[in-house]
């Protein structure tokens, strides 16, 4: 007769072939007694074979593991961790044929008094997809700029800040001058067009602690850290000149190609005491925004120190 423990056995490593995730049986002193690669094909199982297991670990990472191995066996509970693993910080995995960045949700279970389970999914491609989804959802999908709702959460952070320590920091609200007329004379691709070049000469042109957003269809704002109400204005002025240097290519009414220029028109305004919120702020630099607009728009208005 079969003896059931081999039957258990062979039910196991059945169970065992038919999951994707890499599975390790290891000892009560974290010895690798037998090893699945599931979905892995990469892995080198007998490789594994009789190696320490926290030893494979670069050293942060094995402190982490040793203690996962101890904590499991003492409560009995499974034990969990989240490890990003990298072939060039991961020298005894690349030999076991780690060949590419990989995350891994991992678990420890004690399964009997001499043997634990060690179980890790890779997770990569659900993270990338998180990630993605987390910057569509910062980000205007038309022109790649931050959206108007993670304008709002840094300019939370950002004037609170300054106002902590004393610092200065500026607004810009730019308009497109004209832009309904636009999209009425053309059509709403050239006005798309104009929007993402704009968007596009800006991203080379501020500064790597300035942040810029999409506010509304055809108004988009510049927060200036460290940066008065002087200097505010001459960045002001800096893009202005850039838009009206912008062509946008388009097909003219006679069917020929032709290019588009555009103006813009700006209102700035500057932190001035610890009263100020950013939507006291920005409320004034659309009121100095709507004063330029009135002056004859390709211009710029900001406060008086």
């Amino acid at each position: 007769m079969t003896d059931p423990e081999d039957q258990q056995q062979r039910r196991f490593e059945c169970l065992l072939s038919a999951v994707d995730q890499i599975v390790v049986s290891l000892s009560s002193a974290g010895e690798v007694l037998r090893v699945n690669a599931g979905g892995a094909t990469w892995l080198n199982a007998d490789a594994m074979l009789r190696r320490t297991f926290s030893s494979l670990f670069a050293d942060e990472i094995a402190a982490y593991i040793s203690g996962m191995i101890e904590q499991a066996v003492r409560s009995n509970q499974p034990q969990k961790l989240t490890i990003s693993m990298k072939p060039e910080h991961s020298i005894h995995w690349r030999e076991l044929g780690l060949d590419s960045a990989q995350v891994w949700d991992t678990t420890i279970v004690a399964v009997s008094d001499t043997e634990l389970m060690w179980v890790a999914r890779d997770v990569s491609l659900s993270k990338r997809n998180e990630q993605k989804l987390f910057k569509q959802a910062q980000r205007d999908p038309l022109t790649g700029a931050y959206n108007r709702r993670s304008l709002l959460t840094i300019l939370d952070h950002s004037v609170a800040q300054a106002q902590r320590y004393d610092w200065v920091c500026s607004f810009l609200l730019i308009d497109v001058d004209n832009f309904n007329q636009i999209n009425d004379q053309y059509n709403w691709d050239v006005g798309d067009k104009v929007l993402q070049q704009f968007v596009k000469a800006m991203h080379g042109f501020q500064r790597t602690a300035d942040f810029f957003a999409r506010f509304s269809d055809d108004r988009f704002v510049m927060f200036l850290p460290e940066t008065n109400r002087e200097q505010a204005l001459l960045a002001a002025e800096r893009v202005r000149k850039l838009a009206a240097e912008q062509q946008v290519p388009c097909i003219a009414a006679d069917g020929s190609e032709s290019f588009l220029n555009f103006t813009v028109s700006i209102g700035a305004a500057s932190l001035i005491n610890e009263q100020d919120t950013p939507e006291s702020i920005l409320k004034r630099a659309e009121e100095n925004l709507f004063i330029a607009k009135q002056s004859g728009t390709n211009r710029i208005e900001g406060e008086s120190s």
